[in-house]
C-alpha cells in the first residue's frame, strides 16, 4: 500500500529515494491504493492534474474499505488514545487495511510508527528491488 505522504512527494519531486521506491513497486505492479488514500490526494491536485493522476491510479490494484476496517481503526486509536497518542483516523483506517489484507505499507508519515502491527516498506530501491 502507497500512503499519502509519498504519492505528494512523487508527484512534486519525482525523485529521490523513495520516488525511485514507489516506481519500482509500479512498474512491478505492486503499488497498491485505497479510497482514503485517493480522496487525500485528490484534494490537492490542480485542474490540470486530474487527469494524468486518475489514470495513474486507475491502473493500480484497490482496496475497498469494509466496515470491519472501521472497526479495527476505532478500536487501535482508542488503544493509542489511552496510552496519550493521537494520530488521524485515516492512517488508523490504512493501518486496519494494511493488516487485513496482509500488505506492506510504504510511507513517510511517522504517524504509522505508533503502529508496529503495520509492516513498512523499506525506503531504499535495492530492498524493493530485492537484493
Amino acid at each position: 500500500m502507497v500512503d499519502s505522504s509519498v504519492w505528494i512527494e512523487y508527484f512534486r519531486h519525482g525523485e529521490g529515494t523513495v520516488s525511485d521506491v514507489l516506481d519500482g513497486l509500479i512498474e512491478g505492479e505492486r503499488a497498491l491504493l485505497c479510497g482514503v488514500v485517493e480522496a487525500e490526494i485528490l484534494q490537492g491536485l490542480r485542474r490540470g492534474e486530474r487527469e494524468e493522476v486518475a489514470d495513474l491510479f486507475a491502473a493500480l490494484q484497490y482496496f475497498e474499505t469494509e466496515r470491519r476496517d472501521f472497526s479495527k481503526a476505532g478500536e487501535r486509536l482508542g488503544e493509542l488514545r489511552r496510552s496519550g497518542v493521537t494520530i488521524p483516523l485515516t492512517d488508523a483506517i490504512i493501518g486496519a487495511l494494511c493488516s487485513r489484507h496482509d500488505v506492506a505499507l510504504l510511507t513517510m508519515d511517522r504517524h504509522f510508527d505508533h503502529m508496529p502491527e503495520v509492516e513498512r516498506i523499506p525506503t531504499t530501491v535495492n530492498s524493493i528491488n530485492g537484493e
